[in-house]
């Protein structure tokens, strides 16, 4: 009789001891915010909340063949937050192959590689000097003068780098003649209202964190290869010739999947326009990242769908 009472008094006696523990500790960069503004307590952004954004132009030319990416790029940098910064932080993905970087993904001997060398790199007009020094595996630091709240920063850079033939971790040569090419330019990591600057290395593991940016992307490519890409392709009748304009025109107005090269296109060629080399241009605007993707026999298949029913948009 005794046990039958004493095991519920016993559960009614440890439940009260730990609600009056009362709330979980609380990290203090997650109370700061709270107290900023900048957050709140039932997950929505705080009154005070801010994101930094930035502007980027890239263009890039892949060699099939040799596969080395050569870039040059613009970045504007808008500082939305409340503080000034006296320095920027860089992502720099392809050196996850460098010789020597720390990865958490296995990286075969002959993928490894001197990672991104930099010619050019200009801060609001200025050169940088031995900044092929600076980085430390994927990341990088750059001084700048106080960037203060409500203002921007300019960086003009233009390097080149080696994409991965094997190894393939989210980007490299898929095979003879078509590759998928991401993290393929130097971008400005996330500044925010808990952590700062975020530290945090790639090591070919985890996904990424990114602050919603525009992009305007060129790539250049040997006459025979498609170019496929984030964003809307603005240059359809540039690279393309009539007849796969037409039909690529057609799909971006239907929800069904319109064929826009097949096998049979593919053996007849005269897809492209008729130069030694072609530029695609695409833009997007306010999403996280860009890639693209290249080859010189992949079949294409295109539709759209209508997102506003109102303005009647259509994205494909």
């Amino acid at each position: 009789m005794f046990s039958k009472v004493f095991l519920p008094l016993a559960l009614i006696l440890f439940a009260s001891d730990v609600m009056a523990q009362g709330d979980l500790p609380m990290p203090r960069n997650l109370q700061a915010a709270f107290d900023k503004g900048t957050r709140s307590h039932d997950g929505m952004p705080g009154k005070m909340y801010w994101q930094n954004s930035a502007d980027y132009d890239i263009s890039v030319e892949f060699d099939p063949t040799t596969r080395l990416i050569t870039g040059t790029e613009t970045i504007v940098y808008y500082n939305n937050s409340p503080d000034t910064l006296r320095e920027i932080a860089f992502f720099l993905y392809p050196n996850l192959y460098r010789k020597g970087s720390r990865r958490m993904m296995a990286v075969r001997p002959d993928d490894l590689s001197d990672g991104i060398h930099f010619s050019r790199f200009l801060v609001n007009g200025e050169p940088q000097q031995n900044i092929n020094r600076r980085a430390n595996g994927t990341n990088m630091r750059v001084r700048v003068n106080p960037l203060a709240p409500g203002s921007s920063a300019r960086f003009e850079i233009d390097y080149s780098y080696v994409l991965n033939k094997g190894s393939h971790i989210r980007t490299g040569e898929v095979e003879e003649g078509a590759s998928f090419v991401a993290y393929f330019f130097p971008r400005i990591a996330v500044y925010d209202d808990i952590d700062g600057w975020n530290n945090n290395p790639y090591l070919g593991t985890q996904e990424f964190y990114n602050d919603f940016c525009n992009f305007k992307l060129a790539v250049k490519v040997p006459a025979d290869f498609l170019v496929w890409a984030t964003g809307d392709l603005l240059n359809c009748d540039e690279v393309l010739t009539p007849g796969y304009c037409e039909r690529l025109k057609m799909a971006e107005q239907n929800d069904a999947l319109a064929t826009i090269v097949d096998t049979v296109d593919l053996k007849a060629g005269n897809i492209t326009a008729k130069n030694d080399k072609n530029t695609f241009r695409f833009e997007a605007q306010h999403v996280t990242d860009v890639a693209f993707a290249v080859s010189n026999h992949y079949i294409w298949k295109s539709s759209s769908v209508k997102v506003d029913p109102a303005s009647g948009r259509r994205t494909r």
